[in-house]
């Protein structure tokens, strides 16, 4: 089983108020996480409103700060995270 672990980890945005994480993913994502009920895939151009890299807005944060590598996260490994029972497994953060 694939894990979403630091290699594959992309950036990652949280926000505590609202207990909702987002995974930056490419804009060319095809159906890849269509199957997956506890993930929402915003459309190509959808706004996320996002805190400067070293800095939180509100309880909004960086869980995993974007490199400036391009680096995003691995849907696949993405879905399998999620797959069992809809909870993100512990080893795979």
């Amino acid at each position: 089983m694939k894990d979403v672990s630091s290699q594959r980890l992309g950036p990652v945005l949280v926000d505590v108020a609202t207990d909702q994480a987002w995974w930056l993913l490419s804009p060319s994502l095809g159906g890849e996480l269509d199957n997956v009920r506890q993930l929402t895939v915003h459309p190509t151009g959808w706004i996320l409103a996002c805190p400067p890299v070293l800095h939180t807005i509100d309880e909004r944060a960086w869980l995993e700060r974007p490199s400036g590598s391009g680096r995003l996260t691995d849907p696949t490994a993405l879905g399998a995270a999620f797959g069992l029972g809809g909870r993100v497994l512990a080893e795979t953060l």
